[in-house]
């Protein structure tokens, strides 16, 4: 069985928020999403970094709601961010110095022995000896 992929929000704007480098990559990962949701996964941290983000880019309350909608209806797993998760994630923050933010999509990552999808190269070099995540769109 192939590893849960973890989508970080940095891949999921590309799908509403067009950038000239790592379109393509983000496109291919929305039609596997829309294939097979049940190979993915989010923590519940992503639905807030999505919606901070487009409500900041966007400026429109009904596209911001609408862009949230279509997230849902992706039917994509969500993960809470209950106590093992937490815990692992302060772990992951303080070891390999990333964010809060980051260190709960590794640490669902790491929990679910899934990989964490994400355009940041930084962080995912900070965690190659995990083996627990792919920087999107690098070779």
């Amino acid at each position: 069985m192939k590893p849960l992929k973890i989508l970080d929000a940095s891949v999921a704007l590309k799908w509403f928020i067009e950038e000239p480098s790592g379109q393509e990559a983000a496109d291919l990962l929305l039609a596997e999403v829309e294939a097979s949701p049940k190979n993915f996964l989010v923590p519940d941290l992503f639905f807030a970094e999505m919606l901070h983000v487009l409500n900041r880019v966007m400026q429109n309350e009904d596209k911001v709601k609408e862009a949230i909608s279509l997230l849902e209806d992706l039917g994509i797993e969500r993960v809470g961010l209950g106590h093992e998760l937490l815990k692992t994630a302060a772990h992951i923050a303080g070891r390999y110095k990333l964010s809060g933010y980051d260190a709960i999509y590794a640490a669902t990552a790491k929990l679910t022995k899934g990989r964490w999808y994400t355009f940041d190269e930084k962080a995912h070099k900070k965690l190659k000896s995990l083996n627990i995540s792919v920087a999107v769109g690098t070779p």
